[in-house]
């Protein structure tokens, strides 16, 4: 039987790497079954190595959540620093950040956990998330008021038209499968094509009528994960 999905072959292989795949196997768990419905033996035996195994790498399951969401902001603001530092308006800027988000999101591995259970946390580890999150969405909304001053952007409420392509996005974590017939990376196409046809000062005159028809090409790397080793204050 493999233990830890392959991903360590040998002794030389170093701590990081094994944290990197837990994070990413309890991620999917609990976008999967909810926080409350994963259990570290669950996640263990998917691994295939033993529950004390974990311990090794997380003091228990509530703090694993905390670092698998911590992660995955480290992923969400590596995204958003890239697109803003590229050319271009700002809806090309916001609509390249809406789709890696989404990449990150719906991407084979589930290395992305939508804060959707915040009871789950202590609150010093909420609210360590909620200021990280916030600080993301001040990002994009920054990209809505750089779009509204270049014309790319129709004039609008930035906040408003965050929280509704924030719930728009999260939400898709909830319904997606990865067994039908669209990929992760065809629904973060269409998806953000939606999206930034609702923002666009001219928008286009028809969108994607299939997903399924997107050629996508597919990244070369996973997603990176568990690079932060951060505690809240």
């Amino acid at each position: 039987m493999s233990t830890w999905k392959n991903a360590v072959l040998g002794a030389s292989e170093q701590f990081d790497r094994k944290r990197e795949v837990l994070l990413r196997e309890a991620a999917a768990s609990f976008n999967r079954s909810g926080y409350h419905g994963t259990s570290l033996a669950e996640i263990a035996k998917k691994l295939g190595v033993t529950k004390a195994a974990l311990y090794t790498y997380v003091p228990s399951k509530e703090e694993l959540l905390y670092f698998c969401h911590d992660s995955a902001m480290d992923s969400a603001m590596e995204i958003l620093v890239q697109a803003r530092a590229g050319t271009g308006t700002g809806l090309q800027k916001l609509a390249a950040t809406l789709r890696g988000y989404l990449n990150l999101m719906l991407g084979e591995d589930g290395s992305y956990v939508v804060l959707l259970e915040e009871n789950a946390m202590k609150p010093v580890h909420m609210r360590a998330i909620i200021k990280r999150r916030d600080r993301f969405e001040q990002g994009l909304r920054d990209l809505v008021e750089e779009g509204i001053a270049d014309g790319s952007i129709v004039s609008c409420n930035a906040k408003l038209a965050i929280f509704m392509i924030m719930g728009a996005m999260n939400w898709s974590r909830k319904w997606y499968q990865p067994s039908g017939s669209w990929s992760g990376a065809q629904i973060a196409v269409a998806l953000t094509e939606i999206l930034e046809r609702s923002l666009a000062g001219t928008p286009v005159a028809q969108l994607i009528a299939d997903p399924g028809s997107i050629e996508v090409e597919e990244p070369a790397e996973e997603a990176p994960v568990a690079k932060a080793r951060r505690r809240p204050a």
